[in-house]
This record gives structure tokens, C-alpha cells and sequence, in this order.
């Protein structure tokens, strides 16, 4: 309709990018990231995949020295990653070469980022034992895998004692740092690999944390002062914990630290963007989490005994390593996490782990995927191909600041993954948000906004966003504007065209009468048009809108959203400039009568404070001020009378019907002006959208260009969203905008 046609564009013009977290984690830890098969196949697979993350292991310090208890996988590969692609959707798969890589084989075989090992290093000579004992394999016919072997000298080796071909008794002397490290990153490199981790040391009072003090109330603090030998009591009760503490001595073996260690190896480009995301999401609360357990029923060093326990009794009895590795992983809690942490990272899933302490302990882990991207990343930058290009985001609060845990209601939900699939998972994970998890997903619908599911089934909105949310944080769902057939869909520009074969046969498994994957976004690749045209019929516009939506689930499809600035015309400029002229005017003249009152009232009196009789003479300095304010009077008389004669041969305004066709010769020398922010605006920008809003006779018109100006006019705001967060009808808000788009600057961008 001629309503909601495009605005016109004014001139060649293109939005500059900008760039605008998720969700903290949320109380439920239900079991929701399992299954992901198209956003994994789709998107998840070039997006953080882990690969780099090599090994996870766990050192001790207790009385017996340092140990080197576990780690996993048991043989883990020191293959490095491959660098992912910054740029392009081309279809071949293979990297591009970058032969500044290959310089940086003379790096030196030891760096230390964050705290330096030399010092441990040079006194433990891990460099020369390392060498000699890789010497000593390499020389050995040696197998290599699970079992153990006696070398030329009749020396037991045992295959667990070395990982990456490092001997442990060397790793779990430099992996258990003193106490200055407490709580701190300690990264080590022993090139290629890096050694990530967040040590924890046991208190200086023989605790693993901190006790929370408990208030006495003010009854129990009468009853103690009136009983001496009772508060005697209480306090040498209360004294028992730290007791029985120390005669557990011998059930804690002394531990004084432990350190879940994190090995990587990764490319040189990425390795300092990678280590500080897995550092922050996972080593850091993993390590935490370790630390609560052992406070809590000294968990870490009963699992580390037992696997300790476990290890010298197959070394005893020459197990292979396979073996002893089911026997450790079935038995160990501890264990068994370590490993859960390490498929999760390095799938990019999320970590669920359910530790058996007293009281249990829960935890999910996860290094956060953006759920769409703003911009296109710079050559330099990591690419995420697949991933939704779009500038909307659902975490701008009311005031328009960004806010993690604000989710805007005026969004909508989109599954990532089939509903049947993510309902059926959810009831198999049977908490106490299971139900209101199921109802959002069935009311939710990606053509329907959060407040309009809300009102249309009289329930609370916030409730509805908190349960959204959830499915968010869990990679479920993303929340995106509200699909509507009258808005206008383009091919991504993020695309990964190299996931095409296979999302085809996705598609006809998906749309079997629709047509192929690469003829609709072909379609969608054309001149951009509104996607109500692309259906052959009425009929077919929800099939259409739910394959809009699978194509936007997998990254292949964007809105191409509209954003405004406003642009003043020469015109409007002027007219502001006359009004301002005129005022000025009118201040100079206020000014020469002031001066002139001033003057004829210092002739009348010298001194303000003695009455003078007119008739006797005036002083020197009377006479010298009287003088000194004539000058100033004149000079202001002329000044007003000089620019009353400028003002004079300034031209009338006169306002055209369209101000940017007036072609008169007092505006060839100014230029368009453009309001980039109206939120934030001069002085004389609130005079020029003040002029423009006078321009418009309707009420409702004028209304709506001073409430929208300030909110929509700024090159962010797609004005799509307007009908939906002002509550208005989308054929009525396309009507006021129609009045405006003279004077506005129009930009079509994702």
C-alpha cells in the first residue's frame, strides 16, 4: 500500500556499523543443552569450537609433594588447531595459507603471558630432562599407546607418567605454584602448548573458605551475659569445628592446594582472545567450584585418593592405560567431570555437572556464543560465519541502555532447534520449570511479539521474558523482531554458502513442496522487496513464513531494517537563523535604551548614596563616568543601528510546501544539515526539529514527530519497530512516517 511503500532515499548513503552480552546464568540447570542438530550443524560448528583445548588435567599438593592425579583425555593430541577463517563464504572449505605464520617458528620454545616459570624451570631443568627422555623414546622401539614397557636400562615406564611426552613428575612440580598465586591466572607455555589455570591454595587457618560469621540475636546475647559459664561453653563449642578439622589431618593428607590445569594449543592470532574467554567462563569457575566442594565435604582430595589409589595398584599390575582410564572415569566423580568439561568446551556445548558432595553440588559451564552479530568482523578478526547478522538487540532496557538482563518485550522467540525435540527434552528433565518452560514454547511464535503473547493470553510479560530467557541462556532459542510478511527479508551477508549441500537436504526434509534452498535465496538475493510478495497465494504465506524462519535460524536470511536521521534543509536553516538574528536584534536594542537609562540616571546622581542637589557642579569623577557611559551608549546605539541594517537586507523567511526544492538564491551557500542524534542535541538542533515540527497542520502528525524525533531519528532505531513499541497500527504509522520523509535521511541496513 502506498502507507507502508519505502521511504524514498534522498541520495547514495550507507549506515556506518555500530557496534551496540547475554544473560547471566540462570537458577534452573536442567539437563537443555544436549541436542542442537541444525543450529550445530548450521552454525555452532564454526563458532568457537574449541579444538585447541587439548587436555584437561588435575595436580595436588599435599604432605606426600606435588601430584600430577589425573588428566583427560588419556592420550590427548597434540595436533594444533586450525586457524579459522576471517572473511568470505566461499564454497571451497580449505584455509587460506598466511605465510606470516610460519615466522613464528623462532619464537622461543618457553613464554610465560601472566606469571613467569623461569625461575621453577632453570631449577627443575624440565627443558634438558624433557629432551633426554624424549631422546631416550625415540631411540626406543617403543610402543606407542596403553602399555607399559621396560626401556634398554630395565626401567619400568609407565604410560601415564608422561603427558605430551612431558614426564608428570616434572608438570606437577611447575603446575603447583606457591601461595603468591592464589586465585590468580597462571599461564605457562611450553611451546606449542599453554598451560591455562586458576590455582587454589588452602587458607592460612587450615580452611578451604572463608566461614560466614552468624549474628547472635539480641535474646541469645541477654541469656549469654547472664550465664558466664554457659557463653564458656558455646564459645568452646564453637571452637570444635576448627578441632575436628585438625585431627581430620590424616583424612585430608595434608592437602594444602589443588589445580585443574587447562592445555591448549592454538593458533598464534588467536590465542590471546581464546585463553582470556575460556579463562573467564570455564577455568576460573570450574576451579571455584572445585574449591566450594573440597570446603564442603573435602571432596577434591577423597576423588584425588582414590584415583592416586587406583593408579599405583595398576601400575602394580601392569594395566594398560585404556583400562585403568574406564576404571577411574566409571568410580570418580571428579573424573568423570573433568571429562564432561572437556567433551562439552571442545563441542561448544554447555558443561551440566551434578558432583557428589554433601549437599551436591550443580553446575553448568559454557564459553557464551553471541547470538547474532552487528557488524561484519574485520579482516583481523575471528569470522563466525553462520551466525544472525542483524543490528536489533534484545537487551536494550526503556532508557536504551544496553542491559544483559533486560530482555525487550517488543521481540519475539525463535527455536533453534525442531519444538517437539526441545519439549520432549525438557520433560525428560522433569524440574520444576519443565511446565512453564513447555507453555512458553508453545505460545511463543517468532511472528508474535513477547508483549502481544502476553496480552493475547492474559499473563504476566515479565514472567514470559524471564522463561525466554532461559531457553536463550540454554541455547534453545534467540529472540529477533517479530517476522511479518509486509517486511523485507535479504540473503545474510554471513552466510556460510560452505554448509549449503547439507543444509539443502535439510530443507526438502523440512518444505518437501517448496522450493529448492538455493532457488529461495536466490529469490531473496534479487532487489529487495516486501516478503508478503514471495507466496503465490494467501495460502501460502504461513509455509513461507515458517521457511523465513528456518532460513533465519540457520543464518542464511536478515531483515533489511530502515533507520532514519534528520535531515534540515537550507531552508529550515535559514528560518532558523532569521529567528535567532531577530532575537539578537531585539537584545541590542534593550541594551542601547539600558545604556542611555544609565547614562541620563548618573546625570541626574554622582552618588547613589547621598542625595545631590542638581544645581551644584559635578565632581572630576563625575563628570569622567558620565563621559565613559555616553561612549558606551553611543557605541551600543550604533552597533544596534549597524545590525538593523544588516537584519534589514536579510530576505523574509517563507516556508515552502517542499523545503528541499527551494532553489533560492539566499540558500545556495548553505548545505543540508543531518541531526545524527536528536536524543543528544545543541541548541540550535532542538530550534531546527522545533521548526520542522511546526511544518505540520494535523495534530497527530505534529504530535508523533516530536515523540518519534527523539527516540527513532538516530540511525539505530529501525522504524519497523516503531508500530510495535508505540502500540500503534502498522497501516497508521506508516501513514505519519510518509509525511515525513522529506525530512528525513533514509537507510536500508541489516
Amino acid at each position: 500500500m502506498a502507507q507502508e511503500q519505502e521511504l524514498a532515499p534522498l541520495a547514495l548513503r550507507s549506515l556506518p556499523s555500530k557496534q551496540p552480552k547475554r544473560s547471566p546464568p540462570l537458577p534452573s540447570e536442567g539437563r537443555l543443552g544436549n541436542a542442537e542438530e541444525q543450529r550445530q550443524k548450521m552454525v555452532f560448528a564454526t563458532l568457537g569450537n574449541y579444538a585447541g583445548l587439548k587436555a584437561i588435567g588435575l595436580v595436588i599438593r599435599s604432605k606426600d609433594g606435588p601430584r600430577f592425579v589425573f588428566h583427560y583425555p588419556a592420550h590427548p593430541s597434540n595436533k594444533a588447531a586450525e586457524r579459522e577463517l576471517r572473511f568470505g563464504t566461499e564454497l571451497d572449505p580449505e584455509p587460506v595459507e598466511d605465510d606470516d605464520l610460519s615466522n613464528d617458528s623462532d619464537e622461543s620454545d618457553l613464554e610465560e603471558s601472566d606469571y613467569s616459570a623461569l625461575p621453577a624451570l632453570s631449577t627443575l631443568n624440565i627443558t634438558e630432562k624433557v629432551g633426554s627422555q624424549k631422546r631416550k623414546l625415540d631411540h626406543e622401539d617403543q610402543p606407542k599407546g596403553d602399555d607399559h614397557f621396560d626401556n634398554e636400562d630395565g626401567e619400568h615406564v609407565v604410560p601415564w607418567e608422561h603427558v605430551f611426552e612431558f614426564p608428570t613428575t616434572d608438570l606437577e612440580s611447575i603446575l603447583t605454584p606457591s601461595r603468591a598465586f592464589h586465585k590468580k591466572k597462571f599461564e605457562l607455555s611450553l611451546d606449542p602448548l599453554r598451560f591455562v589455570t586458576y590455582p587454589m591454595h588452602i587458607r592460612e587457618d587450615g580452611t578451604w573458605k572463608k566461614k560466614k560469621k552468624i549474628r547472635k540475636s539480641k535474646k541469645s546475647k541477654k541469656e549469654g551475659s547472664g550465664d558466664p559459664e554457659g557463653s564458656e561453653e558455646k564459645s568452646d563449642e564453637a571452637k570444635k569445628p576448627s578441632d575436628d578439622s585438625s585431627e581430620d589431618g590424616d583424612d585430608t593428607g595434608g592437602m594444602t592446594m589443588f589445580n585443574v590445569v587447562f592445555i591448549l594449543n592454538l593458533p598464534k592470532e588467536e590465542q590471546d582472545q581464546r585463553i582470556h574467554e575460556i579463562y573467564e567462563h570455564i577455568i576460573k569457575k570450574f576451579n571455584k567450584a572445585m574449591n566450594h566442594a573440597q570446603a564442603s565435604s573435602n571432596f577434591v582430595w577423597k576423588e584425588s585418593e582414590m584415583i592416586l589409589t587406583m593408579k599405583e595398584k595398576a601400575r602394580e599390575e601392569r594395566r594398560p592405560m585404556s583400562w585403568v582410564w574406564n576404571e577411574i572415569l566409571l568410580q570418580s566423580t571428579l573424573a568423570a567431570a573433568i571429562r564432561d568439561v572437556f567433551l562439552a568446551i571442545s563441542n561448544n556445548k554447555i558443561a551440566i555437572l551434578r558432583l557428589a558432595t554433601s549437599p551436591p553440588l550443580e553446575l553448568s559451564l559454557q564459553i557464551p556464543v553471541p547470538p547474532y552479530l552487528t557488524s561484519l568482523p574485520n579482516p583481523d578478526e575471528r569470522a563466525m560465519l553462520g551466525l544472525l547478522l542483524t543490528s536489533a538487540n534484545p537487551i536494550i532496557d526503556e532508557e536504551g541502555n544496553e542491559d544483559p538482563t533486560h530482555l525487550n518485550k517488543h521481540f519475539a522467540l525463535l527455536l533453534l532447534d525442531d519444538e517437539t525435540k526441545i519439549i520432549s527434552e525438557i520433560q525428560a528433565d522433569n524440574t520444576e520449570l519443565s511446565a512453564p518452560l513447555i507453555e512458553c514454547i508453545r505460545l511463543c511464535k517468532p511472528t508474535l511479539s513477547f508483549l502481544q503473547v502476553a496480552q493475547t493470553n492474559s499473563i504476566e510479560v515479565n514472567s514470559l521474558l524471564i522463561l525466554a530467557q532461559h531457553l536463550i541462556y540454554w541455547r534453545k532459542a534467540i529472540a529477533i523482531p517479530p517476522l511479518h510478511a509486509r517486511e523485507t527479508y535479504i540473503v545474510s551477508p554471513n552466510c556460510d554458502s560452505r554448509k549449503l549441500p547439507e543444509a539443502s537436504v535439510a530443507w526438502r526434509k523440512a518444505f518437501p513442496l517448496a522450493p529448492s534452498l538455493p532457488s529461495f535465496l536466490a529469490t531473496l538475493s534479487a532487489a529487495p522487496r516486501p516478503y508478503k510478495t514471495f507466496p503465490p497465494s494467501k495460502d501460502h504465506r504461513q509455509t513461507y513464513i515458517d521457511m523465513l524462519a528456518w532460513a533465519i535460524r540457520g543464518g542464511w536470511a536478515s531483515q533489511l531494517r530502515t533507520v532514519a536521521w534528520i535531515c534540515v534543509w537550507p531552508e529550515i536553516l535559514y528560518e532558523v537563523q532569521y529567528q535567532l538574528q531577530a532575537e539578537a536584534l531585539e537584545k541590542a536594542k534593550h541594551k542601547s535604551q539600558a545604556s542611555s537609562q544609565s547614562a541620563e540616571s548618573t546625570d541626574e546622581s554622582g552618588n547613589d548614596k547621598k542625595p545631590v542637589d542638581p544645581n551644584a557642579p559635578m565632581t572630576t569623577e563625575q563628570a569622567a563616568e558620565q563621559a565613559r557611559l555616553y561612549r558606551l551608549a553611543k557605541k551600543a546605539d550604533e552597533d544596534a543601528k549597524e545590525f538593523a541594517a544588516e537584519f534589514a537586507k536579510m530576505p523574509t523567511p517563507i516556508a515552502t510546501s517542499h523545503p528541499s526544492n527551494n532553489r533560492a538564491a539566499h540558500l545556495k551557500t548553505m548545505a543540508p544539515y543531518i541531526i545524527k542524534d536528536p536524543h543528544k542535541v545543541s541548541h540550535e538542533e532542538s530550534l531546527y526539529i522545533a521548526a520542522l515540527g511546526k511544518r505540520w497542520t494535523d495534530p497527530k502528525v505534529r504530535e508523533c514527530w516530536f515523540r518519534f524525533s527523539g527516540k527513532y531519528f538516530n540511525g539505530r532505531e529501525a522504524l519497523e519497530m516503531i508500530a510495535l513499541q508505540e502500540g500503534m497500527k502498522r497501516k497508521e504509522t506508516w501513514s505519519i512516517l510518509m509525511h515525513y520523509q522529506e525530512n528525513i535521511l533514509v537507510c536500508k541496513h541489516w
